[in-house]
C-alpha cells in the first residue's frame, strides 16, 4: 500500500503532497491501467446519473424519473454510459494482483483474504449509512414524509453494487484456476450460457426470483476478464475479436430477442437489463472488458502519464466515497437548483439540456472536495473492525467465513431493493449481524502469538498529508 504525507513537526512546515513525477516514481511498476479504468468507469456512473435524473417538486410531492424514458431516442446511449463492467473488472485485477503477490509462496485462507477485501469496502459504507440513517430519522421526525422517503429508497439504491461486488470477489480466488485462453472461454462460456439459461426459465413462465441468480453469473463474467487481463492470458487481437463478436451477439438479441435496447433501468420497461441483470447485459460485460483487455497498450499510454496518474491515484483514494456521496451531492444540486427557479421537471423544455449539462459540472467540481475531505474516512482503519487478520484457519472456519461474506452481499442487494423500509430494515440488521460474525471469525488467534497476518486491502492506493512518511508495499512494486 502506498502511503505519501506530510505532518508538521517541531519547527518546520507541512509538506506538500508528492509532485506528479515525484508519484510516478513512488508507485513503481505498479499495473496504473487497472487504476485509471476503475476510476473513469465511476466518473462515467456519476455523470450519466446526473444526466438521467429528472425531478418533479410540483404540488409538495417529490416525483423521480428518468430522462431516457421520456426521450427514448436517448436509450442507445446507455450502451456507453453503462460502464460498471469495467469496475467490476479492475477489481477482479487488482484482486488477481493481490493474490498473486501473496500466492507464490504460501496463499492465504480464501474466507480470510475476502473478508481483507470487505474491511475497506464497508469501512466507507458505514459512515455512509450512518448519515443516511440519522438524516432519515430527523425527516421523520420531521413530518416530511416525502423527502424521508426519497431518502430511505434513493440513500441506498445504489448499494446494489457493493453487494454484487462482494459476491463476485467470493469467487475471485477460484478464479485463480484460470491459466489458458481456453480456460478463459469456458469460464465465459459457462456465465453466459448459465445466464441464458436462467432467462429462459424465467422468461417463459418460470419463477421471477430466478433472475436474481444472474446477479453473479453476469457480473462474474468481467471478474473472470480481469483475471485473465492480469495474468496476461489473452492476446490483444484475440480480445478486440471476442469484444466484436460479443457486440454483434448483442444487436441480435435487441433485434430478435425479447431485451430493450437500455443497459439501464428506465420507467415503462417490460423486461429490466439491470434487476436482475439480462443475457444482454453479460454480453455487454464481454464487449467492455474484452475491448479493454484488447486496448491495454493504448491506455498504458495515457495512464503512464505523470499529470494523468496524479490524478488517477488522488481519484482511486477515495473511489467508493465518491460513489457512495455523488448522489446526496446531486440531490442538493438540485435543490439549489429548484430554490433559484432551475428544475428538471420538464425535459421537452428548451432550457432542460443546459440546466443539466451545468449542474451536472458543478456536482464533478464539488465532488473533488467532498472527496478530499472524506475520503480519510475511507482511508483511516477503525478500531477492532480493522484489526489484522488470520492469514489462514481451518477449512470449516474458512468456509464458514466465506459464507457469512456471501450472506452478506446478499443482504446488501436487499437492502438496496427494499430501501430502509419495511424488510429492508430487516435485512440490513441480517447485514450488520454477518458482518460483525465475519470479523470475529478472522480474528488472529492471540493463543498462537500472533501468526502471520493479512494487511488491509493491497489494491488501494493511499496518498495523505497527514503523517511524513512515505512507504511503498513490495506487493505493488511486483505489479
Amino acid at each position: 500500500m502506498l502511503t505519501t504525507s506530510a505532518r508538521p513537526t517541531a519547527g518546520k512546515p507541512a509538506e506538500r503532497l508528492p509532485t506528479p513525477h515525484e508519484l510516478a516514481a513512488l508507485t513503481g511498476d505498479r499495473d496504473r491501467v487497472v487504476d485509471l479504468i476503475r476510476i473513469c468507469s465511476l466518473l462515467v456512473v456519476v455523470v450519466g446519473h446526473s444526466i438521467m435524473l429528472t425531478v418533479d417538486t410540483s404540488d409538495g410531492a417529490i416525483r423521480l424519473g428518468n430522462t431516457l424514458g421520456e426521450v427514448p431516442i436517448l436509450q442507445p446511449a446507455t450502451w456507453l454510459l453503462q460502464v460498471l463492467p469495467l469496475f467490476f473488472f479492475a477489481g477482479a485485477a487488482a484482486s488477481t494482483h493481490g493474490w498473486m503477490s501473496r500466492a507464490s509462496d504460501d496463499p492465504p485462507a480464501a474466507g480470510h483474504w475476502l473478508f481483507t477485501r470487505t474491511q475497506r469496502l464497508l469501512r466507507p459504507l458505514g459512515w455512509y449509512l450512518g448519515v443516511v440513517l440519522v438524516v432519515l430519522a430527523g425527516l421523520t421526525t420531521a413530518g416530511l414524509d416525502a423527502a424521508a422517503d426519497v431518502v430511505a429508497r434513493l440513500g441506498v439504491q445504489l448499494l446494489w453494487f457493493l453487494g454484487a461486488y462482494l459476491l463476485v470477489l467470493a469467487v475471485v480466488p477460484l478464479l485463480q484456476r484460470i491459466r489458458t485462453p481456453l480456460h478463459v472461454f469456458l469460464a465465459l462460456g459457462t456465465c453466459w450460457g448459465s445466464t441464458a439459461l436462467i432467462d429462459a426459465i424465467r422468461l417463459h413462465a418460470g419463477p421471477s426470483w430466478l433472475g436474481y441468480l444472474n446477479f453473479l453469473t453476469v457480473w462474474t463474467i468481467p471478474a473472470v476478464l480481469g483475471v485473465a487481463y492480469a495474468k496476461q492470458i489473452l492476446r490483444p487481437g484475440t480480445a478486440a475479436a471476442v469484444s466484436i463478436g460479443a457486440l454483434i451477439l448483442d444487436t441480435g438479441l435487441v433485434h430478435r430477442g425479447p431485451y430493450e435496447i437500455s443497459l439501464v433501468t428506465v420507467p415503462g420497461q417490460q423486461l429490466s437489463n439491470m434487476s436482475p441483470p439480462s443475457l444482454l447485459l453479460a454480453g455487454h460485460a464481454i464487449v467492455l472488458c474484452a475491448g479493454a483487455v484488447a486496448v491495454r497498450r493504448v491506455l498504458a499510454t495515457i495512464a503512464g502519464r505523470p499529470r494523468v496518474w496524479w490524478w488517477v491515484v488522488l481519484g482511486n483514494r477515495g473511489a467508493m466515497t465518491l460513489y457512495l456521496w455523488h448522489l446526496p451531492v446531486l440531490a442538493a444540486v438540485i435543490v439549489l437548483g429548484a430554490v433559484t427557479g432551475l428544475d428538471r421537471a420538464d425535459v421537452q423544455s428548451a432550457s432542460f439540456p443546459i440546466v443539466v449539462g451545468v449542474q451536472t459540472m458543478l456536482l464533478l467540481a464539488l465532488m473533488v472536495p467532498v472527496v478530499v475531505m472524506l475520503s480519510p474516512l475511507e482511508n483511516r482503519p477503525l478500531p477492532w473492525w480493522d484489526g489484522p487478520v488470520a492469514r489462514r484457519a481451518g477449512r470449516a472456519r474458512d468456509l464458514t467465513l466465506l459464507a457469512a461474506l456471501v450472506c452478506l452481499g446478499i443482504a446488501v442487494l436487499m437492502v438496496s431493493r427494499y430501501g430502509l423500509l419495511g424488510d429492508g430494515i430487516g435485512w440490513l440488521i441480517s447485514g450488520i449481524g454477518c458482518a460483525v460474525t465475519g470479523r470475529v471469525l478472522a480474528l488472529r488467534p492471540a493463543a498462537r502469538g500472533g501468526g502471520d497476518a493479512v494487511p488491509g486491502d493491497d489494491a488501494s492506493l493511499q496518498v495523505s498529508a497527514s503523517r511524513r512518511s512515505t512507504t511503498l508495499d513490495e506487493s505493488h512494486r511486483r505489479r
